[in-house]
């Protein structure tokens, strides 16, 4: 078999064609579409590293929502809790305050019935002992008793000074002078009221006489301007005032 180098020249130089042919028509469009590709991918997987950093991101922000959320949602609950749990506390402290209220109010009433009770008691007692004493002096009183009590009025008298003893009549000395006692007073007895009466209160004075059973014993000098009370009827009057302000001292 024989080399020909024409043979072995077509040969290469077809196979040079083919090369040519190939890096003309089919390397260069394959390489072209590979970057192409290859772009496309890059690019594609740099957009789906973004999204997936936008959706982590996104992601982290959703929870950190969620977390606000919940701590803001925790926050509510606790601050109602809280205001609940004050306003309970309130509640309570007015209605301690109320039913304290009420109490002190229920004894304050309690009291002052109990002292009004007592009031009314002491009054009835009080008046119980009076109207005895009452019925025992005017069971003891009899006319003779009524005389002493001259004593008593002419002793006041002796003792009031003399300037305030001439306020008591009239300057004109024309005046009269009642004197009721509980018992009628006899014809001497009268003598005798009349005279004392008269030397303390002038020559010119009238003197009338007068009956009074409610006095019990004892006498009422009424002058112009004075009224002098000595019996019985006002001394349980007076006993009785003194008892029920000592009892009740303001």
């Amino acid at each position: 078999m024989s080399f020909s180098w024409w043979t072995f020249a077509l040969q290469a130089a077809n196979f040079l064609i083919l090369v040519w042919l190939l890096q003309r028509f089919l390397f260069k469009p394959v390489k072209a579409i590979v970057a192409q590709r290859k772009q496309e991918i890059s690019r594609a997987l740099n957009e789906a590293s973004a999204q997936r950093q936008s959706a982590e991101q996104l992601k982290q922000e959703v929870e950190a929502a969620r977390s606000a959320i919940a701590a803001e949602r925790q926050r509510v609950l606790d601050d109602a809790r809280a205001l609940l749990s004050a306003e309970r506390k309130e509640t309570i402290a007015e209605a301690r305050r109320e039913a304290d209220k009420v109490r002190a109010q229920a004894l304050k009433n309690l009291e002052e019935e109990r002292a009004s009770a007592a009031d009314k008691l002491f009054d009835k007692t009080l008046l119980l002992a009076t109207s005895i004493a009452e019925r025992l002096l005017r069971e003891v009183a009899v006319i003779s008793i009524e005389q002493p009590f001259l004593g008593r009025v002419i002793d006041y008298l002796d003792k009031m000074p003399a300037e305030e003893r001439a306020k008591l009549l009239p300057r004109n000395g024309a005046s009269s002078v009642s004197v009721t006692t509980a018992h009628a007073l006899g014809p001497r007895e009268q003598d005798e009221w009349h005279e004392e009466l008269e030397k303390r209160l002038g020559a010119g004075v009238t003197i009338k006489f007068d009956v009074d059973p409610s006095l019990i014993a004892g006498a009422v000098v009424t002058l112009p301007h004075a009224i002098l009370k000595f019996n019985w009827r006002e001394s349980l009057a007076l006993a009785m005032k003194e008892l029920h302000s000592n009892e009740h001292p303001r």
